[in-house]
């Protein structure tokens, strides 16, 4: 395949290079996200040239073989009466989808416990993948502050990070509220909302960012480490940052809190990277390779040990 560039142009002079593309061998691509939540699911796909027009599958007939502690406990099997659809952005202006499909099993992944995934399949080279859930926190001192600015919903709690190793946590919060009222024509009104809400914080573990409002972090979701804790008492302080609907109005507020290894970890730094800076432009770029740790294949295995904080109801 060869694929030609037009590196500069101006007027009636140009510079085209002819450049000789290696035709790609398409490898096992295996992504998998454990949870302590949720049956296990898996998609097994191909991997395609970045050039090429055909698209990734979804392989059905892949043996697909579930460890635990190293020690095999299931062979999943594909679920194909329920497809996803995959999206991608093809560029700035379109997007475009994928229709894969689920291997599935009855286990329920366990905290503080090692899994491995080998995927077999004649066409291919056999893949395979490992992950470690950590085990479960205790969340306490959970308290809501709606008192102290009329403008503002403060949230806080406490754990104890354990000592001796790198944790890793993603916070997130989610909330349903609505809001009804009349309004000046006499007419009834409602506002709602239902999903993941934003949250603004100044805790030093949060990756910090232009100060806004008096605060450093502003976002639905952040992921931190336990470099300036470890072993050490924990206190999250989140604000909400509302004039129109208070916490009377709401529902449902849940902070899901969860803790991963350093697998999971590393993927979601490096996806956000390579969002932030993998696009070149006109000045160029730098282009961030997401991690894999899926042995002679592509994709990512990672898990989570996820905890809701119910503050309504």
């Amino acid at each position: 395949m060869y694929l030609c560039l037009v590196l500069f142009s101006c007027g009636e002079m140009e510079t085209v290079v002819n450049l000789e593309i290696p035709p790609h061998e398409s490898v096992l691509v295996l992504n998998a996200n454990f949870n302590t939540d949720n049956n296990v699911q898996l998609s097994v796909s191909n991997s395609v040239g970045a050039f090429d027009n055909s698209a990734p599958i979804f392989l059905t007939d892949a043996e697909v073989l579930l460890y635990k502690e190293n020690e095999q406990i299931d062979a999943l099997t594909p679920d194909l009466i329920n497809p996803t659809y995959v999206y991608y952005r093809m560029n700035d202006y379109a997007s475009d989808s994928v229709l894969m499909y689920y291997y599935k099993s009855n286990v329920t992944p366990q905290p503080n416990s090692n899994y491995k995934i080998v995927v077999n399949h004649p066409n291919y080279n056999s893949i395979q993948a490992k992950t470690f859930i950590p085990d479960s926190l205790n969340i306490y001192n959970v308290e809501v502050d709606t008192t102290s600015n009329e403008n503002i919903i403060g949230l806080r709690f406490s754990f104890d990070d354990a000592p001796n190793q790198q944790n890793y946590y993603r916070l997130k919060l989610f909330s349903s509220c609505t809001k009804s009222w009349v309004n000046e024509y006499g007419d009834y009104d409602e506002w709602d909302f239902s999903g993941y809400t934003e949250f603004v914080s100044n805790d030093p573990s949060f990756p910090a960012g232009i100060p806004f409002n008096g605060y450093t972090f502003e976002g639905n979701n952040v992921i931190f480490t336990d470099a300036l804790f470890n072993g050490q008492k924990k206190t999250i302080e989140l604000d909400v940052i509302t004039e129109e609907i208070k916490y009377a109005d709401c529902d449902t507020v849940i902070i899901e809190f969860s803790i991963f290894s350093d697998d999971t970890y590393s993927y979601y730094s490096s996806l956000d990277d390579h969002r932030e800076k993998g696009e070149l432009n006109i000045f160029g770029g730098e282009v961030v390779p997401v991690y894999s740790n899926v042995e002679n294949g592509l994709g990512v295995f990672i898990s989570n040990n996820s905890q809701k904080i119910r503050l309504k109801p």
